[in-house]
């Protein structure tokens, strides 16, 4: 019994101290409304009780972040969650977003999502030359690559306009994005294929070793990705809470036209011809039933999760 009550005890000072720091910062907020209030007028500058601005003006930058793994750190620190990971800056939606104010009440916007990168992996195989000259050398080894790379870039722009009273704002406006998405894959055998040796030892990478009927044993030389196109034109409108001078916390939706097309894989590849004693080399373009060919249509949607912005 005692122990029980020790528990409900605790949990209920942490209910007390949340609830108190809770009202502390609407009480600070309230202080800051009640001086802002009384010296802002339509003609002067918005400004918190130590004559901060609160609001951006014409000439400054914003820097936006996803929001969500700070309400999620917020959130966790109230219900007592353990191990609990400090949030993580991250973009909005994968993507770099920023604005510029062109004036008080109108900025230009963008965002950049730019991955262009290549992964490595090798592989150990038997030097099958080595191998033939001296079987009973244990260091005949030698090394197959595979690369890996990928491209995803999307661009969007905007042009923004504000309206608000106080610390709540709404913005509206249009932007047009492009995006590009591919891939390839390229493989680089040590071990040649050759009438001699017609299955050359091949790391296996998961993917690069298949059947076409020509040997035992085809191996893919390069993979492409179908290259992914996209278009949208689309009009959005959002909201802003300025919290603390120049830092707001928002979301958005929009409501645009988008399309994107993506294109076949294509895959080469080598394999030896015995019925007519040969190297062939082939190449292939396929699509799976399930891949997305194309899309086009209007649609409603979030601009991802909710977000800070930081101007400076």
């Amino acid at each position: 019994m005692f122990i029980v009550n020790k528990k409900i005890e605790n949990n209920m000072k942490k209910i007390i101290l949340s609830f108190g720091i809770l009202c502390m910062g609407f009480v600070a907020t309230g202080q800051d409304f009640a001086v802002e209030e009384a010296e802002t007028t339509d003609n002067t500058v918005f400004v918190n009780r130590r004559g901060i601005p609160v609001l951006p003006k014409a000439g400054d930058f914003a820097l936006g972040i996803d929001a969500t793994p700070f309400l999620r750190y917020l959130g966790n620190v109230a219900n007592n969650t353990t191990g609990n990971a400090a949030p993580l800056f991250n973009g909005v939606s994968n993507t770099i977003y920023g604005k510029y104010f062109i004036a008080d009440d109108r900025a230009i916007r963008a965002k950049l999502r730019l991955n262009i990168y290549q992964d490595q992996h090798k592989g150990t195989v038997a030097n099958d030359a080595e191998v033939a000259r001296n079987p009973l050398n244990p260091f005949a080894t030698t090394v197959d690559v595979q690369r890996i790379s990928t491209q995803d870039v999307a661009l969007t722009a905007g042009y923004e306009f504000r309206r608000g009273r106080g610390r709540v704002q709404g913005f509206y406006g249009g932007e047009v994005s492009i995006g590009y998405k591919g891939g390839k894959t390229v493989y680089e055998y040590s071990n040649p294929l050759t009438a001699l040796n017609q299955n050359p030892s091949t790391a296996d990478f998961g993917a690069n070793l298949i059947s076409s009927g020509l040997s035992a044993q085809d191996r893919i030389t390069e993979q492409v990705s179908g290259a992914t196109l996209s278009a949208s034109v689309a009009g959005f409108v959002g909201v802003e809470y300025f919290f603390a001078p120049q830092i707001s916390i928002g979301g958005e939706l929009n409501l645009g036209l988008d399309y994107s097309t993506k294109a076949q894989d294509e895959i080469t590849a080598e394999g030896y011809d015995a019925a007519n004693d040969k190297i062939q080399t082939y190449s292939k373009r396929e699509r799976s039933k399930s891949d997305l060919a194309g899309t086009a249509g209007i649609r409603t949607i979030t601009s991802g999760s909710i977000f800070l912005l930081f101007h400076f």
